[in-house]
């Protein structure tokens, strides 16, 4: 008996001793392994229905979702390529601004601060940048890019996903491929030949992944030769995965997933923001024997590497932290990059100038008192501060200067209120309000799951849901009923939205606020009669994120007189200088649709005319991610300036421009047409088929334009500034078979330190394909004092000479001598020598 007491005491102790002892951590949460045995630990462990769920959004329509059971963080994501879309924010200088500098370094600190202000607001993921080719000229997004140049937009993507990965953030290179119009863009279908792919539209891309090791791609809307970017194989797994060895995570944009196994087959690994087709349809594809498990195990591999490499294991929830958003730094950066951005065009021996000459400015324009930080649409920042032309001016003159303001047009939405539901009736007239019809999905298909009667039409849903009965994403809400006007007269209405809504009355569209964006107003007029019964219908559709729509009109108190081109005359004729803030603005320059024409919205054009006649001291500030068109008042103005969309600082920014403060660098990141008929992309532009034929093949922006004699009024990579530089002692060195560096001496021979930008093209002598007759292959900024001479270096490589062969699938050299051109712009060449490259 005592041994066997003795034994079993032994055992409890032991059996104690053993609960005692905590689990062995696994190895996948130890930070020390290499990122490929964590995977490998942890894959083994999930379920199949865990997998599936990791393969689509959460209910939040911005993470993508984790596995709590295995302590697997969400991915939390935010909107971004100029400024973390989420509360306040740093509102940075758009990324056409960003190009604009030619350079690289600046761009990767604005990664860094892009990285550090996703994180202190509690996100681990970017959806930036955007690297599409801003091939049609009037694209509502192009200011979202780095212009039309592949090799100049791969130099700026680079840096700008390193600085953000540097800081244990994921960057997102978008929108793969050819996304280069908002019309039509779910629908529009691209026939693109495979040299046109790889030298043109994919380069930037590339570079991502195979110079930045881009963790995240997101598709694109649209299809290519055929096949939605989403469900494209040769896309996403034939080249992406491939070819290039991309080992990130392929995601889609919102709500632009058309089926399960097909787009699971063609690479597409994360479905946003919710899984409407990667979730049980998915899951029965998959047990169905229409998609292999390796596929699904292939998809969770990648999303757990992104969370590895970026750290989020270690840091799943960043802790919100305001002081970095508005610390001094961040705004000391997004005030260097406008400084360097905008782009000065013509001067006429007026700028910069001189307050001590000066008794009266005339500040003039509907963006003179408006920040323009940018255009519109899922890229727009909420800024925590802004300085617009006027803060900025009258900031630096310090009330030496007189300056009067005169606003002239007005752009900007009105002073609304909303419509109260006195004016509204229900279809039948019986009840004041409008009767709504909520669908469980984004297209109105089907019976409604519900209907109910809103008086009023302004709701911020919270956690973006109208109701319980409702999901939290992706549906749609149509409202219908009666107008009755309290007056004859004509009615100014505008729509707020997040995303997208049209209102129409008596069957005509009047107001169209379509797409995805935050909540933002468009707005639109018509003549109403009063007390008559007008059919009034409003199209709401919410594609993820936050959800808001209002119904509003101009304020019936608002008693503001509207701005007069007269007023604007009359403060002209009595300045010694007119600084004239024309433009877009990001109402009508926005995701959702694409610029409407060259012209300036508004009666801008007939406020320029009049300015310059009234004052022949005037200089023109134009805002925009577009060209617009100038030629016919260039010869009457003194001087312009493309202020671009240069971010919460830009007001002052262009003050430090205009009275020379700073000195002027920025150099076009695209080529400044005047007309439609000069670019071969309006050819297929709104396709009565949605088919956008890319018949210009290899031959896009200064490509075309060289290669047809036609000249923009202001060239790709062309720049003023206040000093003049001399080009000097052109040498070409080889350093490897196909590998060489151009050397120059630059030489500031004017009287102010300032910056060039040295362009380096390429011109290739008869090949077996039509070529470019020069291509951008490198570029160096260089800053020199005055009289001060540096040497820039730029370097070239075997594919600054090379071709893309389709036929084998390979970059292909065509030996023989190459023009090496040298100058500050795609028009103008200092130096040239040919070199044979064998």
């Amino acid at each position: 008996m005592s041994l066997l007491r003795t034994t079993l005491v032994s055992l409890v102790l032991a059996t104690g001793a053993l609960a005692q002892t905590p689990a062995p951590r696994p190895l996948y949460l130890d930070p020390t392994q290499p990122v490929e045995a964590r995977i490998n630990d942890l894959l083994p462990r999930l379920t199949l229905d865990e997998k599936i769920s990791m393969l689509g959004g959460d209910q939040t329509g911005f993470n993508a979702t984790g596995v709590p059971r295995l302590d697997i963080p969400p991915i939390r994501m935010s909107d971004g390529p100029v400024g973390v879309r989420t509360g306040e924010a740093t509102a940075f200088p758009t990324s056409i601004v960003m190009a604009a500098t030619w350079d690289p370094a600046l761009i990767r600190q604005y990664g860094v601060a892009l990285g550090d202000e996703a994180k202190a607001k509690g996100k681990n993921c970017i959806l930036g940048p955007c690297v599409d080719i801003d091939r049609f000229p009037l694209g509502g997004r192009n200011f979202e890019s780095f212009g039309e140049d592949p090799f100049l937009t791969a130099s700026m993507a680079v840096p700008y996903i390193e600085g953000v990965q540097s800081q244990g953030v994921i960057a997102t290179v978008k929108h793969f491929a050819c996304n280069d119009q908002e019309y039509e863009r779910n629908n529009y279908n691209v026939l693109v030949d495979e040299r046109t792919l790889h030298e043109i539209h994919l380069v930037p891309f590339e570079a991502a992944v195979r110079k930045a090791g881009v963790l995240a791609l997101m598709s694109a809307y649209n299809l290519v030769n055929g096949e939605h970017c989403s469900e494209n194989h040769h896309l996403l797994t034939d080249i992406l995965k491939n070819q290039w060895g991309f080992k990130g995570i392929v995601m889609s944009d919102w709500v632009s997933v058309y089926s399960a196994d097909k787009a699971a087959l063609a690479g597409l690994d994360l479905e946003m923001p919710q899984p409407i087709w990667f979730g049980e349809r998915l899951k029965q594809a998959v047990l169905d024997g229409k998609v292999p498990m390796s596929v699904i195990d292939d998809k969770v591999r990648r999303l757990l590497r992104v969370r590895f490499e970026a750290g989020i294991f270690e840091n799943p929830d960043p802790k919100p932290d305001e002081s970095v958003v508005r610390s001094a730094a961040h705004r000391a950066l997004a005030l260097k990059i406008a400084q360097e951005g905008i782009v000065l065009l013509q001067n006429k021996g007026i700028l910069p100038l001189d307050p001590a000459k000066l008794r009266t400015v005339a500040l003039i324009g509907p963006s003179a008192m408006i920040a323009r930080t940018g255009g519109g649409g899922s890229s727009h920042v909420n800024p925590w501060r802004t300085t617009s032309p006027y803060e900025g001016i009258t900031s630096l003159l310090g009330g030496k200067v007189r300056v009067t303001c005169a606003e002239g047009v007005r752009l900007d939405p009105f002073k609304t209120a909303i419509i109260p539901s006195s004016y509204l009736r229900t279809p039948d007239g019986e009840s004041a309000g409008l009767l709504g019809e909520y669908f469980a999905n984004p297209t109105f298909k089907g019976a409604p799951l519900f209907t109910r009667v809103d008086p009023q039409i302004d709701f911020v849903f919270p956690n973006a849901k109208p109701d319980p009965r409702m999901p939290a994403d992706n549906y749609s809400i149509r409202w219908t009923g009666q107008f009755i006007p309290p007056a004859t007269q004509t009615y100014h209405f505008a729509m707020g939205s997040d995303d997208g809504s049209r209102l129409y009355i008596d069957g005509k569209l009047v107001v169209d606020n379509w797409g995805q964006h935050g909540d933002e107003y468009q707005t639109g007029s018509i003549d109403l009669q009063a007390g008559r019964p007008y059919a009034i219908r409003i199209d709401y559709f919410q594609g993820g994120g936050d959800a808001a729509v209002h119904l509003a009109w101009k304020d019936p108190t608002d008693k503001t007189p509207e701005p007069t081109i007269a007023d604007a005359v009359a403060a002209a004729k009595k300045a010694d200088v007119a600084i004239l803030c024309v433009g877009n603005t990001a109402n009508n320059e926005s995701e959702g649709h694409d610029v409407d024409s060259f012209h300036l919205p508004g009666n801008q054009d007939a406020l320029v005319e009049a300015v310059l006649r009234a004052n022949p001291n005037t200089i023109l500030v134009v805002y925009g991610g577009v060209p617009v068109r100038l030629e016919n008042w260039i010869a009457q103005t003194k001087a312009i300036v493309a202020a671009l969309y240069p971010g919460q600082e830009g007001g002052e920014a262009l003050a430090d421009i205009l009275f020379g403060r700073v000195n002027p660098s920025g150099k076009l990141p695209f080529s400044y047409i005047q007309d439609g008929a000069q670019s071969p992309a309006f050819a297929a532009y709104k396709s009565p088929t949605n088919v956008v034929r890319y018949s210009e093949g290899v031959f896009v922006g200064y490509r075309f334009y060289d290669a047809h004699n036609i000249r923009p009024l202001f060239p790709f990579g062309y720049g003023l500034s206040y000093t003049t530089f001399d080009y000097s002692r052109l040498r070409i060195e080889k350093r490897g078979e196909h590998d060489f560096v151009v050397k120059a001496d630059i030489t500031n021979t004017g009287r102010r330190e300032g910056a060039e930008v040295v362009e380096v093209y390429v011109s290739p002598h008869p090949s077996p394909v039509p070529r470019p007759p020069k291509e951008l292959k490198g570029y160096e900024r260089v800053t020199l004092a005055p009289g001060q001479t540096k040497t820039v270096s730029v370097p070239l490589d075997a594919r600054s000479f090379e071709y893309y062969d389709a036929d084998t699938g390979r970059w292909t050299l065509s030996p023989g001598p190459f023009d090496i051109l040298v100058g500050p712009s795609s028009r103008e060449f200092r130096l040239h020598q040919s070199i044979n490259v064998r």
